[in-house]
């Protein structure tokens, strides 16, 4: 009878000493614990990206999560799961005390501090779903077992007060929401789509053996690392499941000797297209959307056509490697050369935006996205060059120059940064006197120096400013051979205003943000637009840079007699020095596009001697001329032109020899484009003469 005393006063003694132990542990360790009373399982939600024609573009997640409800999970899952994470889930309350205890002294007796675990279901949701928590498991120090050891309290105790606020099958949908499964995978519905392309309800007894075997170590049993661990790991929840009574020894057997069957999801065919556009659309969200972009399960609808960004990419990719032969093949040559490098990588960017909305349709920033992130298109400031002559032209013609005036194209010599300075053309010719549009058709750089000169290189730059340039630009002589850096993506905008009629457009990239609720929170169906040239203007300047692309003289004339390409267009080659960057802008009456190839080390060049002309060009080129082939609307639309209205600009007969208007007497005639209304040239004085009308003053 003294035994039974002596043994129950004991009983209660270590019962009342745990209990004032846990109690302790509870007031050291719940200060900083969740509060879940407060908590309202939220799990993040994806955010999808589409283009404009529809296409799956890209998500963007901070896991690849998406949910089920307790009564969409299989009953396999759910036995499975129970057999082999946590037997008495059912009986326990958040906390198995047997377990606990078997632990410690299976730890004890491996001489591990930490070794077995003895987590419930409801510790791992506390786990992975509170980073109050924590994840820490270590034994590399005292402090590391210490801080391990803590956490484990912390997770007991929300997993209790988890208890008390949810059932049993809340608990149970919450642990399949947020558990990881591997391959970025978390929840049950996402891993069933990445494992077995399959909807939650399709998966089969086996299948499901196989998800809950991947838990413990996703990455180790990963049947896509280690099929022959996922198998047997997989084989062994399942004889699991007769320990619990919830398989028969004999079904067992037989789904043990089945072979594991995977069949990965198949994303759409557009999935990871354009991935700088898309890149550029994703810092944009998370401007305006911050953390939010990656939890709230928006849906994000592009500008990009993925036909159109299709036709680029297949013709980038050829066009980068032919000019990156020519490279090679030089270099090779010109081996051992002290100012030659061993290898020099070529890289380009591609944009296409219509001109009317600012949308952007096609966006290349570089050769490989994994490689490199830089965008080129819309990132990379680099000297313009020739490309960046229609603002010397445009600025002339909008403060009383005509296209027939003449400018001289011979030596010249002026002061630049302090220092003398002595242009020269790209063929080291000179041609005398000759016309505005002779000049820019031709791409004479002294002709264009000393026209910038006149008009003033600060008015240049005001009407760069103006058409949508954004990086600094230096009012100097050198302003109108493209000295200052630019951005192709500026670039392309700017050159946009011509076929748009004088208007200003905003490159966007975002057309539609929708909320999980199926809620539009953002929309526009173009840019921002502001008129910067007047009308008529802009259409003189269509015309001067029409000449690029179709006068045999102009330096863009290879679209024509090389490439073919018939539809209305417009354009401007550029080559800095040394061959360093060549760019490409052109534009159609419905299309606009520019294009720049270089080196990302503006010390290189693109070896030997490859123009605008001959390294950019051809991508536009091709690009334009698939696109006006087999693209609608822009096949149905190819016949048309550029819209030449009588009330902005008429067409009058000028004389070839004196470049004045022409009279009856002329013997050599041709036409050209003028404002209609205003002020225009004097009249031919060697074959008949009247007073020129008054011109008129500048704009700005």
């Amino acid at each position: 009878m003294r035994l039974l005393q002596r043994l129950a006063v004991a009983t209660l003694g270590f019962f009342a000493g745990f209990a004032g132990l846990a109690w302790a542990l509870y007031l050291a360790f719940s200060d900083n614990l969740p509060r879940i009373e407060n908590w309202s399982f939220q799990p993040n939600r994806v955010t999808r990206v589409l283009s404009a024609d529809g296409g799956h573009l890209k998500d963007f997640l901070q896991e690849n999560r998406e949910l089920v409800t307790y009564d969409q999970i299989p009953r396999a899952v759910i036995e499975a799961l129970i057999a082999s994470e946590d037997q008495r889930f059912y009986s326990h309350w958040g906390i198995d005390v047997r377990r606990v205890f078997g632990s410690l002294w299976a730890n004890l007796r491996s001489l591990e501090i930490v070794g077995q675990g003895a987590s419930t279901l409801t510790q791992q949701l506390a786990r992975n779903t509170f980073a109050e928590v924590g994840q820490q498991r270590s034994t590399a120090s005292v402090r590391a077992v210490m801080a391990t050891y803590a956490r484990k309290i912390r997770e007991q105790i929300t997993a209790v007060q988890i208890e008390r606020m949810y059932t049993k099958q809340e608990i149970l949908t919450m642990y399949l929401n947020t558990v990881f499964f591997g391959h970025n995978c978390y929840g049950l519905k996402a891993a069933a789509r990445y494992y077995f392309d399959k909807d939650v309800s399709e998966l089969r007894v086996e299948e499901s053996a196989l998800l809950v075997g991947i838990l413990p170590a996703p990455t180790l049993y990963s049947p896509y690392r280690n099929l022959e661990a996922a198998t047997r790991r997989r084989n062994q929840v399942l004889a699991s499941m007769v320990q619990t009574g919830t398989l028969s020894p004999a079904a067992c057997k037989q789904l043990q000797q089945l072979p594991v069957r995977l069949r990965r999801s198949e994303r759409s065919p557009t999935y990871g297209l354009a991935p700088y556009f898309i890149e550029h659309v994703r810092q944009q969200l998370e401007e305006q959307y911050g953390s939010g972009l990656y939890r709230d399960g928006l849906t994000v609808t592009t500008t990009l056509d993925t036909r159109l960004q299709r036709i680029a990419e297949k013709h980038y990719r050829a066009e980068l490697e032919r000019v990156q032969t020519r490279v090679n093949e030089y270099l090779a040559m010109h081996r051992g050369d002290p100012h030659t490098p061993d290898a020099a990588v070529v890289q380009a960017a591609f944009v296409a935006i219509d001109p009317g909305t600012g949308r952007i349709l096609a966006m290349i920033g570089g050769r490989d996205f994994d490689e490199s992130m830089f965008n080129r298109a819309t990132q990379a400031a680099r000297q313009a060059g020739s490309a960046f002559k229609p603002f010397v032209y445009t600025a002339a013609i909008d403060n009383g120059r005509f296209t027939v005036d003449t400018v001289e194209d011979n030596a010249v010599a002026l002061w630049d940064n302090g220092k003398l300075w002595e242009p020269d053309n790209y063929d080291h010719q000179f041609l005398g006197r000759i016309t505005l549009r002779e000049a820019l058709m031709q791409s004479r750089n002294v002709a264009t120096i000393r026209l910038a000169d006149e008009i003033g290189p600060g008015l240049v730059r005001r009407y760069a400013r103006s058409m949508g340039i954004t990086t600094p630009i230096d009012a100097v002589p050198s302003i109108g051979i493209g000295t200052s850096n630019v951005r192709l993506i500026d670039l392309v905008a700017a050159y946009a205003v011509y076929p748009n009629k004088g208007i200003y457009v905003e490159p966007i990239s975002i057309a539609r943000v929708v909320d999980q609720n199926g809620a539009t929170i953002f929309e526009q169906s173009g840019g921002r637009k502001r008129e910067v040239l007047r009308p008529a203007v802009a259409l003189i300047m269509t015309d001067l840079l029409r000449s690029v692309v179709d006068d045999e003289r102009g330096t863009g004339y290879s679209l024509r007699r090389v490439y073919g390409f018939r539809p209305a267009a417009a354009g401007k080659t550029g080559t800095t020095d040394d061959y360093k960057d060549a760019w490409f802008v052109g534009f159609t009456p419905h299309l606009v596009a520019g294009v720049w190839v270089g080196m990302d080390d503006p010390s290189l060049h693109l070896w030997p001697r490859q123009s605008g002309a001959v390294a950019a060009l051809p991508l536009w080129a091709r690009f334009m001329s698939e696109v006006y082939e087999r693209v609608p609307p822009y096949n149905q639309r190819r016949d048309e032109d550029f819209e030449y209205s009588a009330e902005l600009v008429v067409r009058l007969p000028v004389c070839q020899e004196s470049h004045k208007l022409a009279t009856r007497y002329c013997p050599d005639q041709t036409t050209d484009l003028f404002i209609a209304g205003e002020a225009l040239p004097e009249t031919c004085p060697l074959h008949g003469r009247r007073d020129r009308a008054p011109s008129r003053g500048r704009r700005f």
